[in-house]
């Protein structure tokens, strides 16, 4: 009888436990919503940025010394130049324990100094005189907004495992401008939109059931390696 009655007891405790367990399993996963703000790079419209400086520096020196038959070349550098991150924040609504659906804004910057650099070959071309100096300041910022896919593949209340897609559009926009001696005045503007997309592979995600801390490794305008932090309601 009194081994009986100690399994009796030793089950209702069980049971008890593994109910409590569920239920508190069953409050994580009736989570809903989640916000979180990522700051990340190199972002897609960073490496363009760079490749585009790039080509621009070749292209204006080929063309200035093909025009002069080789007399003066001239090309303009980006120099001192400072970078606002990719920064984004971002909100998903769960569908069920695997599924979320939601959205990204998005924002990254660059600024920097431009400066001519001039070579003229005097005579025979034997003597190259070379002059470098500060012209103007250039700028260029993306804003990126994207609708959103996430994919649980583990939740648990103090960590997770996961995958994130998004596409959209970015609006970038740029300007140069003369700020020397000679004065101040706009020497080019443009602005476009066009498509873009952030796919993270792997995610993975540690905290508390409310407060998380994360990692990201992809590729995308967030960028290839993100970090932040995510408040899950």
């Amino acid at each position: 009888m009194k081994t009986l009655k100690s399994m009796m007891i030793a089950a209702i405790i069980l049971c008890g436990t593994s109910m409590n367990a569920q239920a508190q399993n069953n409050d994580y996963y009736q989570t809903k919503d989640e916000v979180g703000i990522t700051i990340g790079g190199p972002s897609n419209s960073q490496i363009i940025t760079v490749f585009s400086e790039m080509f621009g520096i070749m292209g204006s020196a080929l063309i200035t010394s093909v025009a002069t038959g080789g007399n003066y070349t001239g090309y303009t550098t980006y120099e001192n130049e400072k970078n606002i991150p990719a920064i984004s924040a971002e909100y998903f609504h769960h569908l069920n324990k695997t599924v979320s659906i939601g959205g990204i804004v998005g924002f990254n910057g660059t600024f920097s100094d431009m400066y001519c650099t001039f070579q003229k070959n005097v005579g025979s071309g034997d003597t190259t005189v070379k002059s470098k100096e500060k012209v103007g300041s250039a700028k260029k910022y993306f804003i990126t907004v994207m609708p959103a896919v996430k994919f649980d593949w583990l939740r648990h209340k103090n960590y997770g495992l996961y995958s994130k897609m998004a596409f959209g559009l970015t609006y970038m926009y740029e300007q140069e401008k003369q700020d020397n001696q000679n004065g101040e005045k706009e020497l080019h503007s443009d602005s476009k939109v066009m498509g873009n997309f952030q796919a993270s592979l792997l995610g993975i995600e540690a905290g508390s059931e409310k407060f998380r801390g994360f990692a990201e490794l992809g590729v995308g305008e967030q960028g290839i390696f993100v970090v932040g932090c995510r408040y899950k309601f």
